[in-house]
């Protein structure tokens, strides 16, 4: 899985963590490992990964996933403008018009029940 600091540098999960040592030494007050955790993870980017591509066109989905930096690289507004040939502003409401079709979809009630599941 790749992901990106908040710098949008490339990085691994144990680098992440690694200029928190003091961290250590707080309990986990959670039940699940780390390992489980970020299995969930993964198992939930790639439900959200499957309901994008079922529900969105390729532009919407292309500009989604690099907007919001999903399995990518995070890409500016202006950055996405310039790739598709269209002003920022159609880029903001191309993704606020991709999110409105995800919201609303039936695999969005799937996932926020795994998300709230007990």
């Amino acid at each position: 899985m790749e992901l990106f600091d908040e710098e949008n540098i490339h990085t691994t999960l144990d680098e992440q963590w690694e200029n928190y040592g003091t961290l250590n030494y707080i309990e986990d007050e959670r039940r699940e490992s780390y390992a489980d955790s970020a299995v969930e993870r993964s198992e939930l980017l790639g439900q959200i990964a499957a309901m994008i591509d079922r529900h969105l066109t390729r532009q919407e989905s292309e500009i989604l996933r690099s907007y919001f930096g999903l399995q990518m690289k995070r890409v500016s507004v202006e950055e996405l403008a310039l790739r598709n040939g269209v002003s920022k502003k159609r880029i903001i409401r191309i993704v606020g018009d991709a999110v409105d079709k995800l919201r609303f979809s039936d695999d969005a009630i799937d996932i926020w029940k795994y998300l709230y599941r007990k």
